[in-house]
């Protein structure tokens, strides 16, 4: 499932030619695969509170073997860590960037595992994430958000993150992780609920393999983020409760006439 490194996720949309525009949302994947990306994960303190990413990570198979975890950061430079899973074993972390990598801040993350016994891709695993935001007194999780898990990897095209909203009670944060091996410029421009006007415009410069998040200074209400990479690119928007920290992750769909 490696050399499927086109991030459609809906694969259908790649594989319906007849379509006359294709569309590829960012969702859970639904199966196990031996490749997979989290687009962001953190350790990280924010206004009165702070954000831990949750992973669980299960082999569904009966043969035991191991999980390689890279972690890359605002600079590209990347950290490896192993993980050993035996057959049908699960292994869970509340704080997954400190437990496997002794890391703070943010970043994103690739899992792989080794082809099997003639060259197969059989040592398949299955992702869960979520980022907690925990109380900055006491520690106490309050709230969590999904992170997808994805096998596909994202391309240049353009792709959108709609219905975020910046006022004085939300915020909204865009992020992009470049997969290539160039840097990576991102145009992010913020949409009127019509999508028909752009009241601000922001730009993300990745440097190969590195991620990068800013915050969306446009007030907007219900509005959309449109990304433009120049290379391949995966990429969200979370909008953020001011009051608790409560977030909803928005991952992009890309669009391609």
């Amino acid at each position: 499932m490696k050399k499927l490194l086109s991030f459609t996720i809906l694969a259908l949309a790649v594989a319906a030619p007849m379509f006359a525009q294709q569309t590829k949302r960012v969702t859970n994947q639904g199966f196990a695969s031996d490749f997979q990306t989290l687009p962001v994960a953190a350790n990280l303190p924010g206004v009165g509170t702070t954000f831990q990413s949750y992973v669980s990570i299960f082999n569904p198979t009966s043969a035991a073997y191991s999980v390689t975890a890279t972690l890359y950061d605002t600079t590209g430079t990347s950290k490896t860590a192993t993980i050993n899973l035996a057959a049908g074993e699960a292994k869970v972390y509340d704080n997954f960037l400190a437990d496997v990598f002794n890391a703070t801040g943010g970043g994103a993350v690739t899992f792989s595992s080794p082809a099997s016994t003639g060259g197969q891709h059989n040592n398949r695993f299955v992702i869960d994430s979520e980022i907690w935001t925990g109380s900055s007194v006491n520690g106490a999780t309050r709230y969590g958000q999904s992170v997808p898990a994805l096998e596909f990897a994202g391309s240049s095209s353009r792709s959108f993150a709609p219905g975020i909203s910046v006022d004085s009670n939300r915020r909204t944060n865009a992020g992009c992780f470049n997969q290539s091996d160039s840097t990576n410029t991102v145009t992010i421009k913020t949409l009127d609920k019509t999508g028909q006007t752009t009241i601000g415009s922001t730009t993300l410069t990745l440097m190969p393999h590195a991620w990068g998040q800013t915050s969306i200074l446009s007030v907007v209400t219900n509005g959309t983020l449109q990304f433009d990479p120049t290379d391949n690119a995966v990429c969200y928007a979370v909008v953020v409760l001011n009051a608790n920290g409560d977030a909803r992750f928005i991952p992009t769909s890309e669009y391609q006439p």
